[in-house]
């Protein structure tokens, strides 16, 4: 399959074009930031060099977006909206006027927003939990996704949203806290996105990529108020291998990120848990 990737230079799209390349795809990336995984400095707000590159193209893999780190470096409202929305419009019609059958879209957790909020217990943050934007960034993912939603219905364009967990830079404590409840490791990401791509849907689908959690609803309550517990009961080795790093336990976890819906539909596994982390730590120790 000819492939192009956007945001080819970022974390999750290097990843995502290299994984693809690894399994016999041929893989077209995109930036505007050059990067070995890139092969065309393109700007999506640009309708023509988009239309260009989408050329005799198979499908879109499309990661390429204003962040969440740019909300908080200040970035003015018009650059989210003129990348996030403008730019994912622009593939879009490219989509349709080079008879490019699919889209896949990267969208984010970060869009449920308020919802994960809850002063009781910990979210179950499922795909049907509501969407309440909290800023720019979420609100551009929001209408992004509902443009791929228009296009699926209204043209016919295989187009899906694939929420991504966090993957951030972060030390190492952090990263393995994270990976409990709401990281992603971009390998898995990428591997999310190459399963899902072989897939036709009936329906418009939205999808949590995320790391697997061990827990359940039942652990909601004692997640949010008391943690260390709760990961004692899973993982009675963790606490003495933290110890030893000193390293410190989450002192309150607000959210559990859900990838069931991307098992069930198209064999998604999450490889680089928490778990794999741990045993890694393991051996080492």
């Amino acid at each position: 399959m000819r492939v192009l990737v956007t945001g080819s230079s970022g974390r999750l799209g290097s990843v995502t074009a290299g994984h693809l390349r690894a399994h016999g795809h041929e893989v077209i990336g995109v930036d505007v930031i050059p990067a070995q995984a890139t092969n065309l400095l393109i700007d999506i707000t640009h309708k023509e060099a988009v239309l260009s590159a989408t050329q005799n193209i198979d499908a879109v893999i499309h990661t390429a977006a204003i962040h969440g780190k740019h909300y908080e470096l200040n970035y003015p409202r018009q650059a989210f909206i003129d990348v996030n929305i403008y730019g994912t419009l622009n593939l879009l019609n490219a989509c349709i006027a080079n008879k490019v059958p699919r889209l896949l879209y990267t969208s984010t957790t970060s869009i449920y927003g308020d919802a994960m909020v809850d002063a009781e217990k910990a979210v179950w943050v499922e795909e049907e939990l509501p969407i309440r934007p909290r800023d720019i960034y979420d609100i551009t993912k929001q209408t992004a996704e509902q443009l791929c939603r228009d296009f699926f219905y209204a043209e016919g364009l295989q187009a899906s949203v694939y929420r991504v967990g966090r993957f951030l830079p972060e030390d190492d404590n952090l990263k393995l806290n994270h990976r409990l409840y709401r990281g992603l490791d971009e390998r898995d990401g990428a591997e999310g996105l190459r399963l899902a791509l072989e897939y036709n849907f009936s329906d418009f689908e939205v999808f949590n990529l995320t790391s697997s959690s061990p827990f359940g609803k039942d652990d909601l309550f004692p997640l949010k108020h008391d943690p260390a517990a709760v990961i004692r009961k899973y993982y009675p080795q963790a606490e003495a291998i933290y110890q030893s790093k000193e390293w410190e336990l989450p002192k309150s976890i607000d959210r559990v990120y859900v990838c069931d819906k991307a098992k069930r539909c198209f064999g998604y596994e999450p490889k680089f848990t928490f778990d794999y982390l741990l045993a890694d730590l393991i051996k080492i120790i």
